[in-house]
């Protein structure tokens, strides 16, 4: 192998750290916004919003890179492969970043105490299943693991699940004292972590693209909105 090559595959090497480390800060913007959300904490929904703007610059700058590798180097078909799942990943933590904000910008309409337990325990399970859906959906990636990425996909069904159960139990809230807005927030809340998963889980359905070539096809349909 001549020394173009290798440093070829050490920037495709890098590349697959970058989207991890992209990945990361991604998710710790979900697991902030729901706890900012969780506790009706304004401030800390405010210090999200600001950090989008790091999120943003991120994704240009990888973006602009996985460009790069195209341009100046010459992929074999296994690394186009990769580059092309690079860049919709990018897009898709991007999008995740934004999901962050909308929830983050919820909080701002809900109040301490204005929270029903029940709705609020369902969104949790929701939020860690979401991130955890995510965050194997990239490891996948970084690994070419075809395994990893069948899981982010299954977990992401289980999340899309959820979301369809979720008006039974705000049905079920309503004989007790909860606050509408607040309930009208949380399913958008729901809503929001929905997509969290199913970004996680059309990522994990590429890694049989990156490895095989074969097309990834959508296996399901994005859940239908909740009323």
């Amino acid at each position: 192998m001549g020394p173009s090559r290798v440093h070829f595959q050490s920037e495709m090497q890098d590349l697959r750290l970058r989207i991890v480390e992209m990945a990361s800060l991604v998710l710790n913007q979900i697991e902030r916004a729901t706890a900012a959300w969780e506790d009706a904490d304004a401030a800390a929904a405010e210090q999200v919003i600001a950090d989008d703007e790091r999120i943003d610059e991120t994704c240009a700058e990888l973006d602009h890179w996985i460009y790069r590798i195209q341009l100046l180097q010459a992929p074999v078909a296994s690394d186009l492969r990769l580059l092309h799942v690079g860049l919709i990943a990018v897009v898709a933590l991007e999008r995740v970043g934004d999901l962050a904000v909308a929830i983050a910008e919820l909080t701002r309409s809900v109040r301490p105490g204005d929270e029903n337990p029940e709705v609020q325990a369902t969104l949790a399970r929701m939020s860690a299943q979401a991130v955890d859906t995510l965050a194997l959906a990239v490891q996948a990636i970084a690994r070419s693991d075809i395994e990893l990425g069948a899981r982010a996909s299954q977990q992401a069904k289980m999340v899309r699940e959820m979301l369809t159960e979720l008006p039974d139990v705000v049905a079920a809230a309503d004989g007790h004292a909860s606050n509408s807005a607040w309930t009208a927030s949380a399913v958008l809340v729901g809503r929001h972590l929905e997509r969290v998963a199913n970004n996680g889980g059309e990522l994990g359905g590429r890694v049989n693209f990156i490895v095989s070539g074969e097309p990834f096809q959508r296996v399901h349909a994005p859940a239908e909105a909740v009323e």
